[in-house]
């Protein structure tokens, strides 16, 4: 075996693993950033679903302020704290682009 022929099988060999540890460390940041997407959009929808209720209730309140009825407005209310509930355990992960290696990233 010639010199050149193992120097280019140890550049080859380098350079695929370099490619593949390139390749694999930005799958794993496209991974985080599309769950921490995802987060952010139930996130959202959870709030699109408290001020839904919560504007409502306002509605309600000011269109029927007699207590007729009050079951609708119960009702209401009830539908709130269970949105402000899903709100609430609707986490959105932080990105520590430093520890990813990625500090350009957050600038």
């Amino acid at each position: 075996m010639a010199a050149h022929e193992f120097r280019g099988s140890v550049l080859q060999e380098a350079y695929t693993s370099g490619m593949n540890y390139r390749t694999n460390h930005y799958r794993r940041i496209l991974n985080m950033y599309m769950r921490f997407h995802g987060a952010v959009v139930a996130k959202y929808k959870a709030e699109v679903e408290v001020y839904r209720i919560a504007g409502k209730l306002e509605l309600f309140e000011e269109l029927f302020n007699d207590g007729v009825m009050n079951h609708v407005k119960d009702k209401l209310e009830k539908e709130l704290a269970l949105a402000h509930a899903r709100l609430s355990d609707v986490k959105v992960p932080n990105l520590d682009w430093e520890k990813l290696g990625e500090p350009q990233m957050w600038r």
